[in-house]
């Protein structure tokens, strides 16, 4: 009897090996796209081991995208100012209408995902499987996988996706002997062993700690946390050691963050030990007395720190030469690595998961397509995006890590000088937000119109939905999940009355694209703060006026927790598309196919569609 016959096969729509936050994203995107996928995680359950703790604007972008948004300020984590020597990072809207940075716990952003994975029809999370064998044909992917149980169960699907890590079964046994590997990023040379550490901060008392003396000086508990343990995350730009600490996760939970470099010739696994760790760190807990009036330094209570996890590990820039190869995909840490600077790591693996899901999502639905094209071209897009990603990140460890005293005296002077000048002094906040929203530098192949839009990032802004009275993200309202197409239209007016015309203007649109967009799922966008619900429309419609920056502060369910926005521009999605812009052809992932002046360049875009998505045939269109 033939191995194929011994063994049942199940099926299903994209196989996912590896469970943490990339693979999880993934699966949780595709449960939004109604397209059925298995996760198979080696792991019994979500590690407690808080790793990464920064998340990016888009990060937390897509985290309100999979409808967690809640979560985000409540329990996943807080958002702190960053200090960077006498320059400060504040955490203003960029242009997603989100803070610039999360500080969170990882633990409780993977089970954000994670239950969105449980609610889902589309979506199932396999525990305890660990991948023993891939074979792939020209039309599917067979894995095999040992269960719970120790059974073997086989699995067919069109795709998978590895996102198993850096050590993961995917590319190192099924991908490097086919030619794919990790490699240094050219023009990189970072290549350093850090030491992370986490501590979990309990308060001392005065019953406790009778005789901690800042008591005697009128100090409460919560005032000396915040004394030793400051609320903002800092990079502290020692040229003798490089460091960076701070705060991370919900603020309830007082966990606190401290890396640092391990020298030439000191050995990391040592370096890593309490002896070591508490020689370099607690001199930053040590306060002298007379900065309080006492005749003795006070040092924070030992017996109030836990130590959760102190590891090496080392950082360097690396990135696969490809990303996928047949039907078998590699995101997150499986294809690329980062350095710690800029908190890329999984904001890095989140884009992944987002440019990768809609193109799967499309497959699915329209298998008679060219995969390997469509896969060509996110590699091309994403690598793009990750080399941008990579180049602010080794600007901020330059700036870290530069040993120089010379160097270092003269970028001290640089940020006092930047601070006196306030104009000099937002652009240095914003760091690479001031460059705008990220467009892609168009490549054959790439889905968009480079003549309309140019592959454009869409902004988000706060809206107020016309129909209910109620401020939203305008991502909610454009991608609502009641909505079926693949591709979304915006429609950006200056006055209501103008939304009715431009509702007729797109009549036909399903029937055209072959339901890949939709007219009755159309969302105008009238660019008048006062505007009110357009008296011309007969039936409901997806009609939203742009917010103010006070209207979202004061929005108790959507402002909670968080700072009010900081320079937030209402009409960001309009200075960006650019002022003619008035039909957007929107992809899934947030990046603009085409932003068209008039209804025939909307048409003649449209008509480009079937090829932009290497449709192998027209049919329906």
């Amino acid at each position: 009897m033939s191995r194929d016959t011994e063994l049942p096969c199940e099926t299903t729509g994209v196989i996912i090996c590896g469970g943490g936050p990339t693979g999880a994203l993934l699966s949780a995107l595709l449960h939004q796209l109604s397209v059925p996928n298995v996760i198979l995680e080696r792991e019994i359950d979500i590690t407690t081991d808080p790793r990464g703790i920064a998340l990016d604007e888009d990060g937390i972008r897509l985290i309100q995208e999979i409808g967690m948004y809640d979560r985000i300020f409540n329990r996943i984590g807080a958002c702190y100012n960053f200090h960077f020597i006498s320059g400060t990072g504040h955490d203003f809207e960029g242009g997603t209408g989100h803070v610039g940075f999360v500080f969170h716990k990882q633990p409780e952003l993977e089970r954000a995902i994670r239950d969105v994975i449980a609610q889902s029809p589309f979506s199932e999370l396999r525990s305890e499987a660990t991948l023993t064998s891939i074979t792939e044909d020209a039309d599917t992917v067979i894995v095999e996988y040992i269960d719970r149980s120790g059974s073997t169960v086989r699995m067919r699907a069109p795709f998978l996706v590895g996102s198993d890590g850096k050590t993961g079964y995917v590319r190192k046994k099924y991908l490097e002997p086919k030619g794919i590997v990790m490699e240094r990023c050219e023009g990189t040379n970072y290549d350093e062993t850090w030491v992370a550490l986490n501590w979990q901060i309990k308060l001392p008392t005065p019953d406790t700690h009778p005789e901690f003396p800042l008591w005697k000086v009128g100090y409460t508990p919560e005032q000396v946390y915040d004394l030793f343990f400051p609320i903002d995350f800092r990079f502290l730009c020692n040229p003798l050691r490089p460091s960076v600490c701070g705060r991370f996760g919900p603020a309830a939970d007082r966990l606190w963050r401290f890396e640092f470099v391990v020298q030439a010739g000191e050995d990391p696994v040592k370096m890593a030990t309490f002896a070591e760790t508490s020689r370099i760190i607690y001199p930053y807990i040590t306060h002298p007395g007379r900065r309080y009036g006492l005749p003795l330094q006070v040092t924070y209570p030992k017996d109030c720190i836990t130590t959760l996890r102190s590891r090496p590990f080392s950082f360097l820039a690396r990135s696969c030469n490809m990303w996928s190869m047949g039907r078998v995909v590699i995101a997150g840490d499986a294809a690329h690595v980062f350095p710690p600077f800029g908190g890329q790591g999984i904001a890095s693996g989140f884009r992944d998961a987002s440019a990768l899901a809609w193109r799967l999502a499309h497959l699915y639905r329209e298998p008679d397509s060219d995969h390997e094209e469509l896969l060509r071209a996110w590699y091309m897009e994403r690598k793009q995006q990750f080399e941008h990603s990579l180049a602010s990140t080794i600007r901020n460890g330059e700036f870290v890590t530069n040993g120089d005293p010379w160097k270092a005296f003269i970028r001290d002077w640089m940020f006092w000088g930047i601070n006196l000048i306030p104009s000099w002094r937002r652009c240095f906040e914003k760091g690479s937000r001031a460059e705008g929203m990220i467009r892609y530098k168009y490549q054959d192949g790439m889905p968009f119109v480079p003549d309309l839009g140019r592959g454009l990032n869409l902004p988000q802004v706060y809206v107020r939905d016309l129909a209910t009275n109620e401020i939203v993200f305008s991502d909610d309202l454009i991608y609502a999940q009641s909505k079926a197409g693949l591709f979304q239209i915006l429609l950006l007016v200056d006055q209501s009355d103008k939304a009715h015309h431009a509702l007729k203007e797109i009549d036909g649109l399903s029937q055209s694209t072959a339901g890949r967009l939709r007219e009755d799922e159309a969302t105008v966008l009238i660019h008048d703060l006062k505007a009110k619900y357009p008296d011309a429309l007969s039936s409901p419609a997806n009609i939203a006026r742009i917010a103010s920056g006070e209207e979202f502060a004061a929005d108790e369910r959507l402002c909670r927790n968080r700072p009010a926005p900081r320079h937030y521009d209402p009409f960001k999605i309009q200075r960006e598309a650019g002022p003619r812009a008035t039909y957007i052809v929107l992809r899934p992932d947030r990046f603009v196919y085409a932003a068209c002046a008039t209804v025939q360049e909307l048409w003649n875009a449209l008509s480009s569609l079937p090829t932009a998505l290497h449709l192998k045939t027209d049919a329906g269109t």
